[in-house]
């Protein structure tokens, strides 16, 4: 059974539509899945509901949320991340983006779990992922986030926002409807989030993560962007709604983040 829409096979034709796109370069996939694989995976969703989870959170930046033990996932789950890393794959997304030293991580992704849920109020705020593949130190340059839940509603919230180069300002948002994927370039400039969810119920908002990396340190001197082109090292660093939020002792470790963001960032 195929895996992957075959209209996605190649995604070069895409190229204009992704470099256009604002505060930085992203595509949205509509029926990413090949139409018999998603009616199964949204099966076997439904009747496995109880996936083992790696780690919750429920800060007020990051409410409502679990992350998977990637070994505890359903085949069908699995197998989505196999594909994603495969060679062929790598090679469409080197099209897509301009990429020639694209590769995937050479964890299992016990660390980066790929697997995502939120729950009813939950909330993921304006933030810019890992900097760099947690073993070989390798620069993070591009995502991809599909959504699974075929139930979910656009009025239940959830978008994917994508904020300004400071994170300070949501400039787009993609809106999470079923067996959608969005591609989007991850520099240390690309501040993105997930907009409240509403009362929905025990519908939760599932979604697949894989991450990227580069075997350059200059893996944007190729593309004219709105902002530096540059990478530099830095943790997952999330914007606080206010200023005197970094001082409270609840938010030391987001303080922590966002001091050593900057320091970099400075000095880069």
């Amino acid at each position: 059974m195929e895996i992957i829409n075959q209209k996605y096979k190649s995604l070069s034709k895409l190229k204009n539509d992704f470099f256009s796109a604002s505060p930085f370069p992203y595509v949205v996939l509509d029926d990413f899945f090949d139409p018999e694989y998603f009616k199964v995976l949204t099966e076997e969703l439904q009747q496995n509901n109880d996936f083992v989870m790696g780690k919750n959170f429920t800060s007020n930046v990051e409410s409502n949320k679990s992350i998977s033990l990637n070994s505890q996932l359903p085949d069908l789950v699995s197998n989505i991340v196999a594909e994603l890393n495969t060679q062929n794959w790598v090679d469409n997304l080197k099209e897509l983006t301009g990429i020639e030293t694209l590769v995937t991580t050479h964890n299992g992704n016990t660390i980066l779990a790929n697997y995502h849920e939120m729950e009813s109020d939950g909330l993921l705020g304006a933030h810019v992922d890992h900097s760099h593949e947690p073993e070989l130190g390798l620069p993070h340059v591009l995502n991809i986030i599909i959504y699974l839940s075929s139930d979910w509603r656009v009025d239940f919230g959830g978008s994917t926002i994508f904020f300004n180069q400071t994170g300070s300002e949501a400039k787009s948002k993609v809106d999470y409807m079923p067996n959608r994927a969005v591609i989007f370039l991850h520099t240390p400039y690309s501040f993105h989030g997930v907009d409240r969810l509403k009362d929905n119920g025990d519908i939760k908002r599932k979604s697949l993560y894989v991450d990227y990396y580069s075997e350059s340190l200059t893996p944007f001197k190729h593309m004219d962007l709105s902002f530096k082109n540059h990478w530099f090292k830095h943790g997952t660093t999330f914007i606080l709604p206010k200023l005197l939020d970094y001082i409270k002792w609840k938010n030391r470790f987001y303080a922590k983040t966002h001091i050593k963001y900057l320091f970099e960032k400075a000095v880069s």
